[in-house]
């Protein structure tokens, strides 16, 4: 006669919490925990680390303005909240613009530091404003794959309840000079800042895609 096998079952609650986005084309994570401060450099090499180990990754500046746009078209008041209050720390992005003198172009890298790193050829230089007053709409293109104006300025107000600005060089440099693109937001306005210098440390988001 078999004997009877006590059976025991337990809820365990997950260690991290995350919002899962599901935008038709894919469906990924939004970790609720952040990474601790670190440069752009140790972020890169987290990032390989992270990648083999099957662990949520730190995204460059494109696929923050995707996140952001997915956030504000899915309507979830808790994901919005939860942007802002992240973009309010100064994120670091995987996103690195080599700013060159004149006889050059600039170069925008994404993923930068890492094994799926990209580039693309063009200038980011001209005037620091609110994007929609801004020259040279390349720029936006080359950072966030997008040029318009009007849906950038719907997704700052939607998170952040202000409109964007660019910050960049705004003059070819003597020499080439490398610049960290990051985010930040605050009573003024959500900013796409690509003019930190390589040395600064800040937080990122981690995504995770699930297919």
């Amino acid at each position: 006669m078999a004997k009877d096998i006590e059976v025991k079952s337990k809820y365990i609650a997950p260690s991290v919490g995350y919002f899962e986005i599901d935008n038709g084309n894919s469906v990924y994570r939004l970790m609720e925990k952040m990474t601790p401060s670190m440069t752009q450099d140790e972020l890169a090499e987290k990032y390989e680390i992270w990648k083999k180990e099957g662990n949520p990754l730190p995204m460059n500046s494109i696929q923050h303005y995707e996140l952001f746009n997915d956030a504000v078209k899915s309507g979830n008041s808790g994901l919005l909240n939860f942007l802002q209050k992240g973009l309010q720390r100064g994120p670091n992005t995987l996103t690195r613009v080599i700013y060159n003198p004149k006889e050059e172009q600039d170069k925008t890298i994404h993923n930068y530091g890492t094994s799926d790193s990209y580039s693309i050829i063009g200038e980011i230089v001209g005037n620091e404003d609110w994007i929609n007053e801004i020259n040279n709409l390349n720029a936006l293109e080359f950072l966030l794959k997008t040029k318009d104006v009007k849906r950038l300025n719907e997704i700052s107000n939607a998170i952040n309840n202000t409109p964007m600005y660019l910050w960049r060089c705004n003059s070819k440099p003597s020499e080439k000079t490398e610049r960290v693109v990051r985010f930040g937001a605050g009573g003024d306005g959500l900013v796409l800042n690509a003019d930190r210098v390589p040395s600064f440390e800040g937080p990122a988001f981690l995504v995770k895609k699930v297919k």
